[in-house]
């Protein structure tokens, strides 16, 4: 069974920036697709905790491993 990624918005972020320096994503885009329910995601206080691979999933970016 594989390990569950789980990653703060600005982790997520910095991550993808690595896989791909030109994307358009930004943070409050990826905060929108944790509330509108479409990444899987908790919250830690007022901070927002999200599955990093459902996050890519969701944006078409599976990560070869």
């Amino acid at each position: 069974m594989a390990k569950t990624r789980m990653r703060s918005i600005y982790e997520a972020l910095e991550l993808i920036k690595q896989i791909d320096p030109e994307s358009a994503l930004t943070y409050n885009s990826i905060r929108k697709l944790c509330l509108d329910g479409k990444v899987k995601h908790f919250r830690s206080g007022k901070k927002i905790i999200l599955n990093y691979d459902d996050l890519l999933q969701v944006v078409g970016m599976e990560e070869e491993v």
